[in-house]
């Protein structure tokens, strides 16, 4: 029989290594259960495409995205043609495979400013995965996350995770533009992607990343993403203009080649205001009514609903967003050890 010492070690061991987890975050099935819901989004216009990121957060199709992975850098307006991409059972890293659920899209609205935009699929499949827009993240500094998308010269659906490190309130300086900052990893292609909590909610669009200083000092791990709270005042405040769009043709078979040899949406260029300059109001770009001799199909303007409050992936006890503080840490790993030492005893003692 193992000595009750040896035991105790042991025991205690394993608990503080399960108490120091407690925050952390299930991957694998928040991966499982929300990458479905992840679209790859391609653009094209004559010889130029790009491709971007982006979440489904309506069963009808709808998908958020940052504005710049619609937008032809060079024109800056919306790609003539727009394409989205379901993910595939099983990503392989071979175009011919990954790409082959496309269906045509359509830009709805967008804001340059915001960086912020709807786009549809249309006639899009049953049985779409959807990812819940957290209706208040309360989410604090320190807080675990993860990414998922599309990162130049990585796999697709690519998973990539790190904590938040800071906040930052009228981004850019567009008034209502708030961010978080955050070490999780994103690159060229992550655009318009979600961040994601332990729970597979959405609390935040993976928009920018800051690579060189204007000294020319490389940078690295200051990555930013739009606010989920920002992201759902800004369709409740455009849902109005969701009107009734024009049909489109479903899309060419087989789809565009080109997209295999698209390059990411090129990243914003991200400005820091003067110290006192007021932040600007931003401008939202809708698309106009369709001519009535066309096919129309109504959108709804439902703003997408919150999530339900149960957790699926989230490991912790705590309500997501808590962050312990060191001497709540100490007494749940405490706690725990002793608990788990009394269950060892109790079993010794009833050993023949």
């Amino acid at each position: 029989m193992r000595p009750l010492a040896g035991t105790l070690a042991i025991c205690t061991a394993a608990v503080f290594a399960a108490a120091a987890r407690a925050d952390e975050i299930d991957y694998k099935k928040l991966y499982a259960q929300v990458a479905p819901g992840v679209v790859l989004i391609y653009g094209e216009e004559g010889q130029t495409g790009s491709i971007g990121s982006g979440s489904i957060v309506r069963a009808d199709g709808l998908v958020v995205t940052n504005a710049h992975v619609i937008l032809n850098h060079e024109t800056q307006k919306p790609y003539g043609k727009l394409f989205i991409f379901l993910k595939p059972d099983k990503v392989t890293g071979h175009n011919d495979d990954d790409l082959k659920r496309g269906f045509a899209a359509q830009w709805i609205l967008y804001s340059a400013e915001m960086d912020l935009a709807l786009v549809r699929i249309v006639e899009p499949p049953a049985g779409l995965t959807v990812v819940p827009i957290a209706a208040d993240a309360n989410i604090g500094v320190g807080e675990a996350t993860a990414a998922i998308g599309h990162p130049e010269s990585g796999a697709k659906w690519s998973l990539t995770t790190g904590r938040i490190g800071g906040t930052w309130s009228d981004f850019d300086g567009v008034k209502g533009k708030d961010v978080y900052q955050m070490e999780t990893s994103v690159n060229r292609g992550n655009s318009g992607g979600p961040l994601l909590d332990g729970n597979g909610y959405l609390i935040g669009i993976n928009t920018s990343i800051a690579r060189k200083a204007p000294d020319g000092l490389a940078i690295t791990g200051v990555n930013f993403a739009i606010q989920s709270g920002v992201v759902r005042r800004w369709i409740d405040g455009a849902h109005q203009q969701i009107a009734a769009a024009p049909d489109l043709p479903p899309p060419p078979a087989p789809l565009p080649a080109a997209v295999a040899k698209a390059q990411p949406a090129p990243p914003v260029e991200e400005t820091v205001p003067a110290p006192g300059t007021p932040p600007r109001e931003p401008n939202l770009e809708a698309l106009p009514l369709p001519e009535t001799q066309r096919k129309q199909v109504t959108i709804s303007s439902q703003v997408p609903l919150a999530p339900p409050p149960a957790r699926h992936g989230y490991t912790s006890s705590e309500k997501p967003g808590r962050v312990l503080s060191g001497d709540e840490l100490t007494r749940a790993h405490a706690k725990r050890a002793f608990e788990d030492l009394d269950t060892e005893s109790s079993k010794h003692r009833a050993a023949p």
